[in-house]
């Protein structure tokens, strides 16, 4: 049971939100957490199984607070803190310097602001920064935010001490955002909503998490809800084919989810991402009137719905087109009795 808020100057709606892909049907509770981080002035710490809607949930929370999309922030296995929030660029400067360039002289020429460095400190109306995988980050990067993200403010050594009276040099892109050693937030201007994301390929720190309200994305229990769900998101990312009917969507959520009826027994339990890439697939490489057909074939013998795929029904699963989108494990293959053999793309 969610409380409902009393005092709370932005808040997300709990229908009609828009992701980038289109409509975007939000887990229950996830808008509730979301909410929860906006008044508290925390990051939004989310997990769940790749495709499940954690990176476009920033979208939908950006557009409806008025921004026309989330600043994004892509990490990587080398990713240091303060990537997320600047950028100085040394060679080009000591080749500026070489050239006798008079800006060579003031550092401030050469540093840019990154999306978590922009968000802290735009002047204007509430951010929303999106960092995507903080778990393929170095272990240090997470504890190395920590002051950032509770105070909202950071520095950078690289510019030194210069003259307070010299004019204000802004950064190339946000020219309203005045650089200098030590950046503080602008009085009375909200702090952004940081929504950062992970696979939950390792633990984070435990200081970390304490830092942040945590939600996680899941899949319904009941197969009905979990039906539902997975077509909704097709519906979601397809939208735009008008090629591609809702009945043939439903099909393939239907195929999928009897697939996943043997990840207790998969190494490598097909994800929504894999779901939504073999749907690119099926919808962009191959006859449409083979699709059709052959997931025709399957439905028919999961009769008409959900459930498992009984073992002596045909056809078996080498005959599923693009199952090399969602089967990654060749012990797999044998254990749901299929090869990979795709169609031939039209």
């Amino acid at each position: 049971m969610s409380l409902p808020f009393s005092k709370l100057p932005d808040k997300l709606p709990d229908t009609g939100l828009v992701g980038q892909y289109g409509a975007y049907i939000p887990a229950p509770g996830l808008v509730h957490a979301a909410n929860t981080a906006l008044g508290l002035g925390m990051p939004l710490l989310l997990t769940g199984e790749p495709g499940c809607g954690k990176s476009d949930f920033a979208w939908a929370a950006a557009k409806a607070l008025g921004l026309k999309k989330p600043l994004c922030c892509q990490v990587r296995s080398d990713t240091r803190a303060r990537d997320l929030l600047y950028h100085y660029d040394a060679l080009v400067r000591f080749a500026d310097a070489q050239a006798q360039v008079p800006r060579a002289r003031e550092p401030r020429h050469y540093v840019s602001l990154r999306p978590l460095g922009v968000a802290l400190m735009s002047p204007g109306r509430r951010q929303v920064v999106r960092i995507d995988e903080i778990d393929k980050a170095p272990r240090d990067l997470p504890n190395d935010l920590l002051l950032e993200l509770d105070e909202g403010n950071f520095e950078i050594p690289e510019l030194g001490e210069f003259d307070p009276k010299a004019p204000p040099i802004g950064d190339r892109k946000h020219v309203d955002i005045a650089l200098r050693r030590d950046m503080e937030r602008p009085d009375g201007v909200p702090r952004p909503l940081v929504i950062i994301t992970s696979n939950a390929e390792r633990q984070l720190p435990e200081p970390f998490l304490r830092r942040c309200v945590f939600f996680h994305i899941s899949l319904p229990a009941k197969q009905e809800e979990r039906m539902m769900v997975l077509r909704k998101i097709l519906e979601g990312r397809f939208d735009h084919d008008k090629t591609v009917s809702p009945e043939l969507l439903g099909t393939i959520a239907t195929v999928f989810l009897a697939l996943r009826d043997h990840s207790r027994d998969l190494i490598k339990a097909p994800t929504i991402a894999e779901m939504l890439r073999w749907t690119e697939a099926l919808t962009q490489l191959y006859a449409r009137r083979s699709v059709v057909d052959t997931l025709g074939d399957f439905l028919k013998a999961l009769g008409g719905g959900g459930g498992k795929l009984p073992a002596d029904k045909t056809p078996g699963w080498g005959d599923l087109p693009g199952l090399s989108c969602l089967i990654k494990h060749k012990d797999d293959l044998k254990t749901i009795g299929a090869y990979a053999r795709d169609a031939d793309p039209a």
